[in-house]
Order: C-alpha cells, then structure tokens, then sequence
C-alpha cells in the first residue's frame, strides 16, 4: 500500500522500475487458498471404479469438472486479502482423456487441458495418474491411485482487462494497472488415493480418498503506476479430498460416469486471524468410449 502511495504521488519513472521479490507464503494466506483452490479444481480422480483391464486396451473419455463462482470476499486475495482479483473467468473445467489397460492389473490415466484461450486464460496443465486393484470379492472392489499433475494457467488476474480500461487511480483502477497483466500460475501436484467401488444391479458406485501434495507459483507480470510488478509467490503444502459417484453403461461401449468432489481448504481472510475452511465442493462427470 506504501508503494502505491509514493507512485501516485511521485513523478512517473523511466524507465519504468521492476519489483522482483519472491515471497513464500503461508498456507493459509488469501493468494495460497486460490492457488490451492484451483489446483483442486484439476486433481485426476477415477471417475469410476478400480478396474483390472485387459492389456492394451484403450478407452477415451471427455471429462467436465465445474469450477463454483466465487463471491467478492473469496476473490479478495491480493496483497495479501486487500484485492479482489477477476478470477472467475471460466464455469467448467474440460479436458481430454486417454485410459490404457497395462500388465498386472494396472491402468494407466492421462488427460490434457490444452493451451487454447478463453476469456482471456490459457491453460496448459498434464496430468497422469496409474491405477490398480488390490481386493475383489463380489460386488466389492478397492483399489490404489497414484497421480499427478505439471502445467501453468496464464492470464490477466492482477489487472484485468476491464480494470486497465480506467485511468490507473480511478474508483474503478485503484490499484493503478496500466495495462492487462501477464501473469502466470504454476498448478504442479502429487497425490495417492485409495479407492473403491460396489456394483449394485446395473449401477457401478465408486469412492476415493486422497492425500494431496500441491506446489505451486504464481509470477506476477504488471504494470501499476510506473512499476513493473514482478514478484513471484510460492506457496506448497498438503491438502486432503474425498469423491464419490456412479457410472452406468449406455451402450456395448459407452459409459457415462457423475461424482462429487470435495477438498476442505484451510485460510486466513483479514481483519480475522483465525484459520477458517473455505473448501471446493464440485461436480464432475466423464463420457467413456471403449475403443
């Protein structure tokens, strides 16, 4: 906020000077609860059952995750929970993705979000996840998932397009942004589920529950009052989730799969000091096609 002040009040530098902090920050700050938040929109669930494939069988599926708007006190993390950023860009997230039936009851999981942009975000994130049975007898099914996830998500979120539209200082552009940002977020993972399912009539039920390491960065590319903002925010940590769902067979080879998503996220908001849980709950669902 200091900063802010001494631009607006001191004549303009040129060259325009460069902010290159690196800050880590703690796991329960504003800016580490979106980053957390948004990596949990992409974790690499089942959406099924464990199931021990033929070898070298292939199947395709067409995955949807919703992603919830979030209200102006959830989107207030900048600078530490003083800013609300223009984060809710996009409803759902959708990607491709490829099952392959290995030896010994493994199967391996790959899906892609690929770069194209929309409202203004790119998102370039790949994630892979090996999956293998451990128990069956009956109707019942349990199962290990070992997954993870490398990628970036790049886009204006600390200078919007609609905030640098306004002269920098103004009701609308408080914070001073001279243009759109070009700032980029670093979504990298690693986790381990344990799964299960039960098959009841024509009805596969399936569950997991998972611990999650995330660790992510997010490079701040601004131009604010003068100042090129540069700084680069870490944050990593643990997070734990739990999904459950059903999948049903709409043809000799379609399936259709719908499951519920949580991750309870811990965080601070100012003025408050205590640590209160502002988790994801969402809704996914996959088309499968057996090749």
């Amino acid at each position: 906020m200091v900063l802010v002040v001494l631009a607006v009040v001191a004549p303009r530098a040129t060259p325009a000077q460069v902010i290159d902090d690196v800050e880590i920050l703690d796991w329960d700050r504003p800016e580490a609860w979106a980053m957390k938040y948004f990596n949990s929109v992409s974790i690499l669930t089942g959406l099924g059952p464990p199931k021990a494939r033929e070898v070298w069988s292939f199947e395709l599926g067409l995955e949807l995750n919703t992603i919830p708007s979030l209200s102006e006190e959830q989107r207030r993390i900048g600078f530490g929970g003083a800013k609300v950023e223009d984060i809710n860009r996009l409803p759902a997230l959708v990607r491709p993705r490829l099952t392959v039936g290995l030896p010994a009851g493994l199967s391996f999981d790959i899906a892609w979000v690929p770069p194209v942009e929309l409202r203004g975000v790119i998102s370039n994130l790949l994630a892979v996840a090996l999956e293998r049975p451990v128990y069956a007898g009956g109707p019942w099914i349990l199962g290990l998932r070992l997954y993870g996830q490398i990628g970036e998500v790049e886009g204006d979120f600390t200078c919007s397009e609609s905030e640098a539209s306004h002269p920098p200082g103004s009701p609308e552009n408080i914070w001073g942004c001279e243009e759109p940002s070009a700032d980029e977020l670093t979504l990298n993972y690693l986790g381990l589920a344990f799964t299960g399912g039960y098959r009841l009539s024509k009805t596969d039920f399936h569950w997991g529950l998972a611990a999650n390491y995330m660790d992510m960065e997010f490079q701040v590319n601004a131009l604010t009052y003068g100042f090129i903002d540069r700084t680069l925010l870490l944050a990593d940590g643990w997070t734990w989730s739990i999904n459950g769902g059903a999948s049903w067979r709409l043809g000799r080879r379609t399936s259709l799969a719908v499951e519920i998503f949580y991750s309870p996220l811990s965080v601070v908001r100012p003025p408050s000091t205590s640590v209160a849980n502002d988790g994801l709950l969402n809704l996914r669902s996959m088309l499968r096609f057996e090749l």
